[in-house]
């Protein structure tokens, strides 16, 4: 009651002008509502810092959830270059900039679909012409799906003495690898491939930003495939390697990262390993987690589903056996090309949906197509997994009213 006692009631014409029940109050409100923190900064009692995940300061963030993670805002990176295509990562087609926009759209109608909160897309794009394609898919929405997202126009941008990094692989697919110095006000965000489909919301892949503990910069699921076979010789994260479609990126931590921060570090696994990378940044991070796995938090490969992960005649992922699948990633052309006739379903499914209607006959129209891809044999290794449609399906079906 030390607080109490240094208060003196201040008397005017013969009267206490501060009732000590006045003050009892206000005491009272302050010790249950507010308390420092370990910085001793003023935090209230939930122990968030009140710091906006679009303007925070370059101190601010070091919590485990960001405060982006607010109900208001949620923010992500995409990145699109049109560019020209190199024969050796798919050519024409893997580089199709229409193919691009078109899974650009069906990922964005399942997030609008499944949020009810708002998302925030930054896109980083090498034409404005480019990046209003990608808004245009929106404008025959529903208002109502609209107003849960908003986009903003980003120059795509490399450091002078790296420009030749952008061509690597698919034409700026290196790109992500300089956000932070991008964008050294944003406290967090997570960076996602154009081809994926939600079967889950938005806000629930945000809080995996909650599990970091105090030393993780990012998050991405493990590969299940290709690292430490003959199609890769790198250094890897873990027992299978990371894919990075998808990375939670706490970019204020990743300032500090070892090695005199993001940057240095990533451009130190780049001249070391020049000459043996082949997946670009997927590989750079594969190899940067190899040496700092302390660094990454690892997410359930439910939440990064791809045709390697069932093509093989076995489910890869044990998650999502028992979940269901929460993203659906279309890489390797899975969505477009007609190799993966169960995975490209979901995909169709979505493209015909128009955001309005009932999600209720989404879900019923996309289980009568998986049953035909089975039923006419349609191309699909992933159709051998006995209960392949259940683990597409699954997870969405919870979030059909």
């Amino acid at each position: 009651m030390a607080f109490i006692s240094y208060i003196r009631p201040i008397r005017g014409r013969g009267r206490p002008l501060i009732p000590l029940a006045l003050v009892l109050c206000i005491y009272t409100f302050v010790k249950f509502n507010f308390s420092r923190d370990d910085n001793g900064r003023l935090a209230n009692f939930s122990g968030e810092d009140r710091i906006s995940g679009s303007g925070a300061s370059p101190g601010a963030g070091q919590n485990a959830e960001p405060q982006a993670a607010r109900k208001e805002e949620l923010v992500f990176f995409l990145i699109l270059c049109e560019g020209k295509p190199k024969a050796d990562q798919g050519g024409k087609k893997a580089s199709d900039i229409s193919r691009q926009i078109r899974q650009s759209a069906v990922m964005l109608k399942s997030a609008a679909a499944l949020t009810s909160t708002f998302l925030r897309f930054l896109v980083i794009a090498d034409s404005k012409s480019l990046y209003q394609q990608l808004v245009d898919t929106t404008s025959n929405w529903p208002r109502e799906y609209q107003q849960r997202l908003s986009f903003e126009y980003h120059d795509v941008w490399y450091p002078p003495s790296r420009e030749k990094m952008r061509n690597m692989f698919r034409v700026c697919a290196t790109e992500r690898l300089f956000l932070p110095d991008m964008f050294p006000d944003l406290d967090a965000a997570i960076y996602i491939d154009t081809d994926l489909v939600f079967l889950r919301p938005p806000e629930d892949l945000w809080a995996e930003f909650r599990e970091f503990n105090d030393r993780q910069v990012a998050a991405m699921a493990p590969c299940l495939y290709h690292y430490g076979s003959n199609r890769n010789k790198i250094p890897f994260y873990g027992s299978s390697g990371l894919n990075a479609g998808i990375m939670h990126m706490n970019l204020t931590r990743m300032k500090s990262f070892p090695g005199g921060g993001w940057t240095p570090a990533v451009m130190k696994v780049f001249d070391d390993f020049r000459q043996k990378i082949k997946l670009a940044d997927q590989d750079m991070l594969n190899i940067l987690f190899h040496k700092h796995p302390e660094k990454l938090y690892e997410l359930g490969c439910e939440w990064n589903y791809r045709m390697w992960q069932c093509s093989q005649g076995t489910n890869m992922c044990p998650q999502a056996a028992t979940k269901g699948v929460s993203i659906l990633h279309g890489n390797a052309l899975a969505f477009v090309s007609g190799a993966e006739r169960k995975l490209q379903a979901v995909f169709d499914a979505w493209e015909r949906h128009h955001l309005g209607d009932s999600l209720h006959d989404l879900l019923t129209s996309l289980q009568k197509d998986l049953s035909e891809v089975s039923e006419k044999r349609l191309q699909s290794k992933c159709a051998k997994i006995s209960n392949i449609d259940a683990i597409l399906t699954m997870e969405f079906e919870k979030h059909v009213k």
